[in-house]
């Protein structure tokens, strides 16, 4: 009696089991178990020409970044993270304020359709016209200023062992050069466009001539200045390598190469220079081991033209302002950053350049985050300063 009756309970609780199961499957066959669909837009109507247009020079199949967003299967499953992202202004990433002067190479993205892929990505992520035939957007490496007059190729693979996610490493280029050559523009063709996170390009013991970031534009110094390239010299390239989460496990190589663009030899006296305005210096904190909220400064030596500013952070900021403060008390704002970010290495390109007198001074004011718990681990590559570049007067 006693095992029948445990026999009758254990089918029995199969029973009940099975007809959840059968319920559970029938509603998931026809209906969002999870979120409900009400979005008024979809993406292959309303997002992928978005998605296309603000993000296909990195988020492509083998691109740099680490997942592709041009088809619905690939950007569906990343829907609350690109909301995520585009709420905080994280991305794309370009801190600069509408009421900072303005500056080029800009990359804006309206607040229209911010909304149409936010409203998407919370709204049940409708894919839209099953029939529909988007257009295939592929990975395209290109010189974005054209074929380079000099080519410089890393002298060997350098792998990124599997032990390994992140590193940064340094190589030197020879030139060859047996004549002072003038250079208005550096861009980096990656060997391994998925490792390759950014670039700093300089002349060894000289000038930065390009900070590099994948899907950004490459812009040349204004027309009658250059940096100043000797015979001889050599460039020194610091590459921030990181592995997409798909190859973390895996050994990868790298071999890029650099573009260097000449011109004409700039008018006497129009050679860019550059001016660092460090914060552990000038804030009397030499190790620089403090987060530090306020403003620090730098004076010009001499009269000049302030046609680049390259802010290089420590770590996450609210906010940046960077001013100039005449000898007569005139405050001329440079730039305003909005959020910017440690991993996203930009030179800020004036539009207009900015005429400045001898001991002028240039004061950086800076507003950390409160709270930096949601920012993504950076590794801490330089201190805090901005960088001026500029052609004496």
């Amino acid at each position: 009696m006693e095992v029948g009756r445990q026999f009758k309970r254990v089918i029995g609780s199969c029973v009940v089991i099975a007809l959840a199961l059968a319920f559970f499957l029938v509603a998931t066959e026809h209906t969002d178990a999870h979120t409900p669909v009400t979005s008024k837009y979809d993406y292959n109507r309303d997002v992928f020409p978005l998605l296309r247009d603000h993000c296909a020079s990195c988020h492509v199949p083998d691109g740099p970044a680490p997942m592709s967003l041009m088809t619905y299967g690939a950007a569906m499953p990343w829907a609350q993270s690109i909301r995520d992202e585009l709420t905080a202004g994280r991305m794309p990433p370009w801190p600069v304020d509408p009421t900072s002067p303005p500056v080029k190479g800009v990359h804006p993205i309206s607040s229209h359709d911010i909304d149409v892929i936010v409203v998407w990505a919370a709204g049940g992520t409708p894919e839209g016209n099953l029939e529909a035939k988007l257009p295939k957007v592929a990975f395209d490496p290109r010189w974005k200023l054209g074929p380079p007059d000099l080519k410089l190729q890393m002298d060997a693979e350098h792998t990124v062992a599997a032990s390994a996610i992140e590193e940064v490493r340094d190589f030197l280029l020879p030139t060859n050069l047996t004549a002072t050559k003038w250079v208005k523009a550096a861009d980096l063709m990656p060997g391994t466009a998925s490792i390759v996170r950014d670039a700093v390009i300089s002349i060894d013991n000289g000038p930065v001539l390009a900070l590099w970031q994948p899907g950004t534009d490459t812009t040349a110094a204004p027309s009658g200045t250059a940096f100043r390239l000797a015979p001889g010299s050599k460039i020194h390239l610091q590459i921030h390598y990181k592995k997409h989460f798909d190859q973390e496990q895996n050994a990868v190589s790298d071999r890029s190469t650099i573009g260097l663009y000449f011109t004409d030899p700039p008018p006497s006296g129009h050679e860019l220079l550059s001016l660092a305005i460090d914060r552990s210096e000038a804030a009397g904190d030499p190790g620089g081991s403090t987060v530090f909220e306020g403003t620090f400064e730098g004076a010009l030596p001499k009269a000049a033209r302030v046609v680049a500013l390259r802010p290089m952070l420590d770590r996450a900021y609210e906010s940046l302002n960077i001013d100039a403060i005449t000898p007569s008390g005139a405050d001329l704002p440079l730039l305003r950053l909005n959020g910017p970010r440690p991993q996203w290495l930009q030179r800020y390109w004036l539009q207009e350049p900015v005429e400045l007198t001898g001991g002028t001074k240039i004061a950086v004011r800076v507003r950390p985050l409160a709270d930096d718990s949601d920012e993504p681990k950076v590794t801490s590559r330089f201190p805090l300063q901005v960088v001026l570049d500029y052609v004496p007067l």
